[in-house]
C-alpha cells in the first residue's frame, strides 16, 4: 500500500446546504453512490457524512482522515459499495492496526480510531 497519495475523490457532506467536494451539505444517511466508501460520525448511518473513492479503482489509494477532518476514530458507521474492501487505519499513512470494511458491507457501528482509510 505505498505512499500517501492524493488520487482520490474525497466529497464530505454536513449540515450546511452546499454540495462540493470538500464542503458540506445536508446530512444523508444513504450511500447511493458507486465504488464508495460513506462514512459517518454517529452511529447507524446518522450525522455528517463523509464520502471517498479512488480515481483509479484498480490501484486503490490512502486517504489522510485526520486531513479531512475525520481522523481520531470519528468514523462511528459505514458503507462500502465498491467491489473491493475499504480497509480503516489507526495511522495517517495507512500503516498499524487496521479495521476492514466488505465490499457491499454495511457497518452500523464502528469502535476503531482511525487516521487514515485505503480505498478502491
Amino acid at each position: 500500500m505505498g505512499a500517501l497519495s492524493a488520487v482520490a475523490l474525497v466529497v464530505t457532506a454536513g449540515a450546511s446546504g452546499t454540495a462540493a467536494s470538500g464542503t458540506a451539505r445536508a446530512a444523508d444517511s444513504s450511500c447511493g453512490f458507486v465504488r464508495t466508501l460513506c462514512a459517518w460520525d454517529q452511529e447507524a448511518y446518522q450525522g455528517n457524512r463523509f464520502t471517498v473513492q479512488a480515481l483509479n479503482p484498480s490501484t486503490g489509494t490512502c486517504v489522510d482522515l485526520a486531513a479531512h477532518g475525520w481522523g481520531g476514530g470519528r468514523v462511528k458507521s459505514a458503507r462500502n459499495t465498491a467491489s473491493q474492501p475499504a480497509r480503516l487505519y489507526a495511522n495517517q499513512n495507512c500503516t498499524g492496526s487496521s479495521y476492514t470494511i466488505m465490499p457491499s458491507g454495511s457497518y452500523s457501528s464502528i469502535n476503531f480510531a482511525s487516521q487514515s482509510v485505503y480505498v478502491y
